[in-house]
């Protein structure tokens, strides 16, 4: 559905948006959030341009049952649209955004975490008929994941006709950037997605044009139903779960999946300054600095692989640890 915004601000707002996705921006969270602060003028009844500091102020306040991580992106939004209104002559100021927590670290799969979530992903079984179960792509959706490093969003948007299993190759279309790009992936990857094919020929066979991983009825997946079930998972694996946002998480196997890259190039000889622009490339990261933690996280899961780097090198990327 179309977003349509009715407030004061509904010209410069439409504006903002088709400047960010020019620049090669999705922006559909963000417009998404543009909307809330645009009711938000709406209900406060804001009849001249330039947002006030009180405005910014009862923008930034926290909401029940929100998160720090998603209060922030609202408080982002907002000052990068701000600054947009700042540039075109309209004073505008700018809400207090908390301040983000620098000390996360993801957790990074081990070989017997990841072998024990295979098994229970392969064990998983419906107690009574549940026509939207996704149980039956759970086996190859995690280890699709674990595979191919995607963000899953990306996975729950492929479509058949995106993934060719004659060349082992697949074609992102809808990306957090908005960039399409090709990604290889190994042999035995392709076996589990023919498995999963000939399975679901079974069930719900997939249509020619339709999404990949469906749910038992064949409709699309979405990711809230993905992250449930992979509780479930962690829990019969015996992974301990430690909140919302410490996980482990689904997005780990992304996580996973770049440290063993990097180690993997490392342990082939490859040189840090060759190998961190195709990591960068294949990730879809729009810089190297996304891509930087990885380095650090590869030294500390795999002590002494990267030898050849000196501590001034390292000290480029510092520590997820540091406070």
């Amino acid at each position: 559905m179309k977003i349509v915004f009715k407030g004061i601000y509904a010209a410069q707002m439409s504006e903002f948006i088709t400047l960010k996705r020019h620049f090669g921006f999705k922006y559909n969270t963000e417009e998404k959030i543009m909307l809330l602060f645009d009711r938000l003028t709406i209900a406060r009844q804001e009849n001249v341009l330039g947002i006030s500091i009180d405005l910014a102020d009862t923008w930034s306040f926290k909401r029940e049952n929100e998160s720090d991580a998603y209060r922030y992106k609202r408080c982002i939004t907002l000052n990068q649209f701000s600054l947009h209104l700042n540039r075109i002559g309209i004073k505008s100021a700018m809400a207090k955004a908390p301040k983000p927590k620098k000390n996360f670290t993801p957790h990074i799969y081990t070989q017997k975490e990841l072998d024990r979530i295979f098994a229970m992903c392969d064990n998983l079984k419906c107690d009574y008929v549940k026509r939207d179960s996704i149980y039956v792509i759970m086996p190859a959706l995690i280890r699709f994941l674990f595979g191919t490093g995607v963000r899953i969003g990306e996975a729950l948007t492929l479509k058949v006709n995106d993934i060719n299993l004659t060349y082992n190759y697949l074609t992102l279309r809808d990306t957090k950037n908005g960039k399409e790009r090709q990604l290889p992936f190994t042999a035995s990857l392709s076996a589990v997605l023919q498995q999963y094919i000939e399975h679901r020929g079974r069930l719900n066979p997939l249509k020619e044009n339709g999404y990949f991983f469906i749910t038992a009825r064949g409709r699309q997946c979405n990711s809230g139903q993905i992250y449930k079930v992979f509780r479930k998972v962690l829990d019969k694996a015996g992974i301990p779960f430690k909140s919302g946002h410490y996980g482990p998480r689904v997005h780990d196997l992304r996580h996973t999946f770049a440290v063993r890259s990097l180690a993997s190039m490392a342990e082939n000889g490859m040189d840090i300054y060759c190998s961190l622009p195709i990591l960068s490339t294949y990730l879809g990261h729009q810089s190297l600095e996304a891509t930087n933690q990885y380095v650090r996280l590869t030294s500390e899961q795999h002590p002494g692989l990267i030898q050849n780097i000196s501590d001034i090198f390292l000290n480029i990327f510092p520590s997820l640890k540091e406070t």
